[in-house]
């Protein structure tokens, strides 16, 4: 039997195998991005948020009420695409937008009772996806990966 080309390499095969280095880090990246997003996406559906809902409310839980021209800075995010997760946030009640004072077009952005209680419940939801994405992972493997993962993203600041 003939494999089609979008089959992907036989079963066995580390899906990196004889790509060059730089290639391999680059798929295996994705592909753990990929496994990890999936598994957090479907836990968060019984709270009806999704991960860039969780990003936002837990950058507001860190450091309280902030612009969303902040946000964008925090997330490293465009403008368009936070204010449409900010108006679901919004429409969830889980956030509350307040008028700057003395800026009639600035807006902070705060948690909610209720936004405190969820994001408690992503973050529990989120502990337990990674201990179920990294469990074939020493914690002292965790915390290497989790420090060459600071470097890369600290890198583009």
């Amino acid at each position: 039997m003939t494999r089609s080309p979008s089959a992907g390499p036989p079963s066995g095969t580390p899906p990196a195998s004889g790509l060059s280095s730089g290639a391999q880090l680059g798929l295996l990246l994705r592909l753990a991005h990929r496994r990890a997003a999936k598994a957090f996406t479907d836990a968060l559906l019984p709270l009806g948020i999704e991960s860039r809902h969780f990003g936002v409310l837990i950058t507001l839980a860190r450091t309280g009420p902030l612009t969303q021209a902040r946000l964008v800075v925090e997330l490293n995010n465009d403008k368009s695409t936070l204010t449409r997760t900010v108006d679901d946030l919004e429409r969830l009640a889980l956030i509350e937008r307040r008028p700057v004072v003395g800026d009639r077009r600035s807006h902070t952005v705060g948690l909610t009772t209720i936004g405190r209680k969820r994001t408690a419940q992503a973050q529990g939801i989120a502990d337990a996806v990674a201990g179920d994405v990294f469990a074939r992972l020493s914690p002292k493997d965790r915390d290497v990966l989790r420090e060459l993962l600071l470097r890369i993203v600290d890198a583009g600041d």
